[in-house]
């Protein structure tokens, strides 16, 4: 299965909608592990053997980090430049565009509250919007108590 991995490039106002992209191109290229810092499984003892699997996992770990500088605007290239591991960009990223301080905190809380169901709105669209505010408040380490999310 090919996946279309254009995606537009990261830009200062995109990032929600960069990020879950391209997760999901990471994962498509079995990357997505040496970004969270797992490891594949530990290769059968044999010289020949662990050698290939060294040098896949250097490719992989190199392919991560390739299709992540490729995917962002020029303006913030200079940010991971100077980086080779993709966990290493992947967490400069999200430290620079999901800071962990409290005014983010509040920043989230304030949108998650202000989230209203408009008029002739599909449902399905509201309860979406409902969660993705309520995970990125997750993400950001407050937690949102189930009566809030009503569902």
């Amino acid at each position: 299965m090919e996946v279309n991995s254009s995606i537009p490039v990261l830009t200062p106002n995109n990032w929600n909608t960069w990020k879950r992209d391209m997760q999901v191109i990471l994962m498509h290229y079995g990357c997505w592990q040496f970004i969270i810092k797992t490891e594949p499984a530990d290769p059968d003892v044999g010289s020949t053997y662990k050698e290939k699997y060294d040098f896949q996992l250097r490719k992989d770990r190199t392919l991560s980090f390739t299709l992540i500088y490729t995917n962002i605007s020029p303006e913030l290239k200079s940010l991971i430049s100077d980086k080779t591991d993709a966990a290493v960009a992947w967490k400069i990223l999200k430290d620079h565009f999901e800071p962990m301080t409290r005014a983010r905190v509040i920043q989230l809380l304030d949108e998650f509250l202000d989230t209203n169901y408009q008029p002739g709105e599909d449902v399905d669209n509201f309860l979406c919007r409902v969660k993705t505010a309520a995970s990125r408040l997750q993400e950001a380490g407050h937690k949102v108590d189930d009566i809030y999310l009503g569902f």
